[in-house]
């Protein structure tokens, strides 16, 4: 009875990949004088293949090379960019482009800049508070710290009614940033005090 796992001369094994294991024996067997022909028929491997792989030997030891056409920007234009991007948080992509590399599209600018976990965020609004009025604040809050719930609902005035007005909305800020920095004073935008 024949084996389980038979190879046929006339059959080549498919494979995307050759083994460690194999490539070492078709350099052995190069190096012993066998022609790139017979390698391929007693290993049962393409020809073609056997020939790559044996011109690509000298390389051995050496990181192989992905498939894939070559970066458009180098890593030090990378790094210009996120420098870029964290000074001035208010520029664009194409602002970007035009100071670091003119020759590649926003969208790449844009990928690169994901890569390092930096994007553009719509910048968190916050009432502007400068030390005044922080001030005003704390004092008026530290007067009526003592008071109980039921106290501010017998003496406090609420109301729920808000103004609508069509047309007078202001375009949102975006802004580059890292996610930790949502709050940082300089990646809010300030917004009129209430």
């Amino acid at each position: 009875m024949a084996p389980i796992l038979h190879s046929y001369a006339h059959k080549l094994i498919p494979s995307k990949h050759l083994s460690e294991w194999t490539r070492g024996r078709m350099y052995r067997l190069y190096e012993r004088g066998m022609p790139l022909r017979e390698i391929s028929n007693y290993l049962n491997i393409p020809l073609t293949t056997v020939h790559d792989t044996v011109a690509a030997g000298d390389q051995e030891g050496k990181e192989r090379k992905g498939r894939g056409r070559y970066p458009k920007i180098s890593k030090a234009q990378n790094d210009a960019m996120v420098e870029e991007a964290l000074k001035n948080h208010n520029t664009t992509y194409k602002d970007i482009a035009k100071k670091i590399a003119s020759e590649v599209s926003e969208k790449t600018i844009k990928h690169r800049l994901a890569e390092e976990n930096l994007k553009k965020w719509v910048a968190q609004e916050r009432v502007h508070l400068d030390e005044p009025l922080a001030q005003k604040r704390l004092e008026w809050t530290l007067a009526y710290r003592h008071w109980t719930k039921e106290i501010w609902r017998r003496r406090a005035i609420w109301a729920n009614e808000v103004t609508v007005e069509k047309g007078g909305g202001k375009r949102r800020k975006w802004i580059f940033r890292y996610l930790k920095e949502k709050w940082n004073k300089d990646c809010i935008e300030p917004t009129a005090r209430v």
